[in-house]
């Protein structure tokens, strides 16, 4: 069921467009990623979305799950914005505050029950793995530990949506691991996702759909093989695993349609300008020479070398 949807939506301030002419659907319990440069309009766009300011241009709805039809989020934002969760890139608790205290102190500002509260809060503080800690000074929690945190006081009010600024921003690799599987597991939950962030492989690791900016315009959006599709004929990898024939399988990819062959050490890896045509004419070389390997496999573009395609072309 589509949930958000964006109509040749434009944000300005002065002179200067940040966001352009962008139109974007958002599905009921989709995890999306949002990409682009600093300066793109990535943290203009969710501060659109999360209703925290208006677009100059353009309409964004938000669809009811009751009649399934849209409402404008600006003159239905107080009905919509208890639906609403959004964690900024730089924390917004309180460091002086406990765990607990930052939970009930949030949990007002949405204009809930004490008892509610106590209720959300307990079951937060479970599924995030910080119950133990719920009477710690927030600043004496490591940054880890103050993100989740920062992402429960976001959700305290039960929201069907999440938005999330640069959740992974210096934060170590365990922190980092321990923060994607907390926002997996909230999706799991049923509630839509949406995060803006530079880190390429974590959001190809748990987003489902991706939305690229670039210069403040929606350059693609859609799932990753759908991006993949256009930069095939001249991205694919083809990944060989051998050893002692690696000088024979060298010249063989010589004769080949390939860009570029680079050599790993007991891997070769060939880019390739027609995948097809090479895998069937290498199969065939090595089937007719008897050569060995221990692996082989065809890689497709990843979403930073998709990404990079997309932000450095000139138009």
């Amino acid at each position: 069921m589509e949930f958000i949807q964006l109509k040749e939506v434009s944000k300005s301030f002065g002179r200067k467009t940040i966001i352009q002419d962008v139109n974007l659907t958002i599905k009921d319990g989709e995890i999306w990623g949002v990409l682009g440069n600093s300066g793109s309009g990535k943290t203009t766009l969710l501060n659109l979305l999360s209703g925290f300011l208006q677009p100059s241009v353009g309409e964004i709805g938000y669809f009811s799950r009751i009649d399934n039809q849209p409402k404008n989020l600006y003159t239905n934002f107080h009905k919509i914005k208890r639906h609403i969760g959004f964690t900024p890139q730089h924390s917004a608790i309180y460091p002086k505050l406990t765990v607990k205290e930052n939970l009930l102190h949030f949990g007002q500002l949405y204009g809930l029950k004490k008892e509610t509260i106590i209720e959300n809060a307990k079951s937060l503080l479970h599924f995030t793995g910080l119950y133990e800690d719920r009477d710690k000074i927030a600043d004496h929690l490591s940054e880890g530990m103050r993100k989740r945190l920062d992402i429960m006081c976001s959700l305290i009010h039960k929201p069907r949506i999440l938005f999330l600024d640069e959740p992974t921003a210096n934060l170590g690799p365990i922190a980092e691991r321990d923060v994607l599987a907390l926002i997996e597991a909230v999706n799991a939950q049923g509630v839509t996702v949406v995060m803006a962030s530079h880190n390429l492989e974590n959001v190809e690791r748990v987003c489902t759909k991706f939305a690229i900016i670039k210069d403040g315009k929606l350059r693609s959006y859609q799932m990753l093989d759908e991006l993949q599709r256009p930069f095939l004929k001249d991205n694919v990898s083809i990944n060989i695993k051998t050893s002692k024939e690696k000088d024979q399988l060298i010249a063989i990819a010589k004769k080949l349609p390939v860009s570029r062959i680079v050599d790993q050490g007991n891997q070769l890896v060939l880019d390739s300008v027609d995948p097809g045509k090479t895998m069937s004419k290498l199969l065939d070389s090595i089937e007719s020479e008897g050569l060995y390997l221990h692996d082989l496999d065809v890689r497709k573009p990843t979403l930073r070398e998709i990404f990079e395609k997309i932000v450095e072309d000139k138009e």
